[in-house]
């Protein structure tokens, strides 16, 4: 007998062997051994003391300027002072709002597709605004008090 045939049988066996050794998987402690097979739904609960604070957002009622197409729509809004405008962006690509008005220097919003930013305007005026991307995107929010 050649010595490849009895070592290629010893693998073979070996392999079945180890191969049907499998434990089953173990059960978690503290679980019966013949659970239902049904399942339920998983409830989720806060523990006792835990305080639930909302987020809390500023409400922007009807002042929503949607991006749609390259426009704004409605290209021109008048608010009270106090109040929050909101662009929406409508579009599959980004628009980055700026403000004409040095005031708003630091609110430049970078929007892309489904993204929203808000601005709140405190004092009254006229305040212009485009999208730096599309030059000929131009909107104006006008506060009034």
């Amino acid at each position: 007998m050649k010595p490849v045939p009895v070592l290629l049988t010893i693998a073979l066996l070996l392999i079945i062997t180890c191969g049907c050794s499998e434990s089953p998987p173990a059960q978690p402690t503290g679980m019966p051994t013949s659970a239902p097979a049904t399942s339920s739904p998983v409830i989720t609960t806060t523990p006792p003391n835990t305080i639930i604070t909302p987020t809390r957002t500023t409400s922007v009622a009807d002042n929503t300027i949607l991006i749609v197409k390259n426009s704004f729509t409605p290209v021109n809004m008048t608010v009270n002072v106090g109040s929050t405008v909101r662009w929406v962006n409508a579009d599959d690509h980004p628009h980055r709002i700026e403000f004409m008005d040095k005031e708003f220097s630091a609110s430049t919003y970078l929007l892309g597709s489904s993204q929203s930013a808000s601005q709140r305007f405190f004092r009254a005026g006229t305040y212009d605004y485009a999208c730096t991307i599309h030059p000929e995107m131009q909107g104006t929010i006008t506060v009034e008090a």
